[in-house]
């Protein structure tokens, strides 16, 4: 599952996913974003991409009344377009989901406690995570769901799912509102290769939904350090 998150270079959203002129980017930087927080979403829009905020946890208004358990906060690839739950906002509520990294958490052997990791692209900065949406009514926000597949090697050693981070150049096509063809959608929700990612084992800090600060993505020394 991917669980936790961060966006930690609000300012740079604005060029690298293109949005219009009119949309604000008024987000501070965070470095552990946690379920049920609101967050940042790109979507398509008539006038172009703009950025809206949604609430972490996938929540169409159908199951609002009846839930009995916290909405969930990933989708999985594997059968999204049988998903009754899902196929939907898979056909007409995409939306890319701005990160510059997540977290997985990792069993050590001997050790009560899961070892924390950052999981980044090499080349650093942003990126966006294959998304599912829902839309806003009166009282309740936008809500959001991140895809995730199979794990790359990198994530395997650590995770045996990761987030669907999608190729810069299938990002048009995953926003494209006039794109319903779910076969099609489907093939683009693959692992990103491994050669182009590395993870590095963490505070436990980042544990606890309430810590934040770049401190959190610091290496720390431990056995066994992943890196490719």
């Amino acid at each position: 599952m991917c669980g936790r998150y961060t966006l930690t270079d609000p300012e740079a959203i604005r060029l690298r996913f293109t949005l219009t002129p009119m949309t604000e980017t008024r987000i501070v930087p965070r470095f552990n974003i946690a379920p049920s927080q609101m967050i940042p979403m790109v979507v398509e829009k008539p006038v172009g991409r703009a950025l809206v905020e949604a609430r972490w946890g996938f929540q169409p208004a159908w199951m609002r009344e009846t839930a009995t358990r916290p909405p969930p906060i990933n989708a999985r690839a594997e059968g999204i377009a049988k998903s009754k739950l899902f196929r939907r906002a898979l056909e007409r509520g995409r939306c890319l989901i701005p990160a510059d990294g997540f977290y997985e958490w990792a069993v050590v052997p001997g050790a009560k406690r899961k070892q924390p990791y950052f999981i980044r692209l090499k080349s650093g900065g942003l990126f966006g995570f294959a998304g599912l949406a829902t839309g806003p009514s009166d009282d309740h926000p936008a809500t959001c769901a991140i895809i995730t597949t199979a794990p790359n090697a990198v994530t395997g050693a650590i995770h045996d799912r990761m987030p669907v981070i999608l190729h810069r150049d299938d990002e048009d096509c995953w926003l494209d509102p006039d794109w319903h063809d779910v076969t099609e959608i489907e093939r683009l929700l693959q692992p990103y290769q491994a050669e182009a990612m590395e993870a590095f084992p963490v505070s436990s800090a980042v544990s606890s939904h309430v810590n934040d600060g770049p401190d959190l993505v610091a290496p720390v020394e431990m056995p066994g350090r992943l890196a490719l």
